[in-house]
């Protein structure tokens, strides 16, 4: 089946683009002595986490323990603040498993006890994590099983990256002093895995969106529109106002992320043209150039997570034909 004979709006992965993408970033951090742990949050897809596994990641990062629930592997990390009413779950992860938690208080951190920990420290995005070194060792001690220290570089840049690394590097040194041992320093994110040499302490990175690529890390300069493996295939449904045309995918296709990408809320494939608005239903296009009634168009979405997080199944395939469907099996598994 041709990918232009789709119903629309669907979604579809490129199978070479995201092969590619996988192997670029496994063969990365070989280069940079760093194991590789992705993150399954982007995806949400069981098969291409087995890929990733297949082609040398030491196991998995996940958001929720929902989503540990029904990824593959032997080792997995849940990035997130894991608080007492959650962890019988994760003992029985751990039953088949190894299982890693990240904690930033002694609240999250005492009712652990046999659970590996990290603390997570805040390198400057002020989202999660302790706010000083001194904070690290407190929490660090409340763990029965200290594992190591965990930070989120986002999408600094190289400035940013420097700081973070002297927090990272003041942290170990606290730890240290304190008698605590970090085997493990989980860092890294996609448009910052090339500079994990600058936290030379790393371990292990933890790049999600790199599987997939989307409009936002193309504005961000960490990729190019040819390494974006996930796509939209839409039909213009109106051109009724001048200078723009309606497509039949809107936020409950795409997603309004917060994160407005550079030039619109995604990237047309072919088509100067910019997707400046969403309703539920409808793609609000600004054009440049013609559009036709019932023409289908491709495009990146500004934001490959929460667009896959919104569809039952995406098809793939190669060379624009349809091989098949993936379940989005971590879909909405948000506990």
């Amino acid at each position: 089946m041709n990918a232009l004979d789709l119903d629309t709006p669907s979604v579809f992965i490129d199978l070479d683009i995201l092969e590619r993408n996988l192997r670029r970033m496994q063969e990365l951090s070989r280069s940079l002595g760093v194991a590789l742990r992705p993150h399954a949050k982007t995806h949400k897809i069981p098969e291409i986490a087995r890929m990733q596994l297949a082609l040398g990641a030491v196991g998995l990062t996940v958001a929720k323990v929902a989503e540990a629930e029904v990824m593959p592997g032997e080792d997995v990390l849940i990035a997130y603040p894991v608080l007492e009413p959650k962890l019988g779950r994760v003992r029985d992860l751990l039953r088949s498993r190894r299982v890693a938690v990240v904690v930033d208080s002694v609240e999250a951190a005492v009712p652990l006890r046999e659970i590996p920990a990290l603390v997570e420290v805040d390198v400057g995005f002020g989202r999660c994590g302790v706010p000083s070194p001194e904070d690290a060792v407190r929490v660090a001690r409340a763990c029965r099983t200290f594992h190591g220290l965990f930070y989120y570089p986002a999408g600094m840049d190289e400035a940013g990256v420097r700081r973070a690394a002297g927090i990272v590097k003041e942290t170990l040194a606290a730890l240290s002093a304190a008698g605590l041992r970090a085997e493990v320093v989980s860092g890294g994110s996609t448009p910052n895995a090339a500079r994990t040499p600058l936290i030379p302490e790393t371990t292990e990175i933890r790049p999600g969106t790199y599987a997939l690529n989307d409009a936002s890390v193309v504005a961000l300069g960490s990729a190019a529109p040819e390494d974006c493996a996930l796509r939209i295939l839409a039909t213009v449904v109106s051109t009724s106002v001048p200078g723009q045309a309606v497509i039949d995918a809107g936020s409950k296709t795409f997603s309004l992320n917060p994160t407005k990408v550079v030039g619109g809320y995604g990237r047309f494939v072919d088509r100067p043209w910019t997707l400046e608005k969403m309703n539920e239903e409808h793609g609000y296009v600004k054009l440049q150039g013609p559009a036709r009634v019932g023409e289908k168009v491709w495009v990146i979405p500004g934001h490959a997570g929460t667009c896959v997080n919104l569809h039952d199944e995406i098809a793939y395939g190669r060379a624009g034909r349809v091989e098949g469907r993936w379940r989005v099996a971590a879909r909405g598994r948000v506990r």
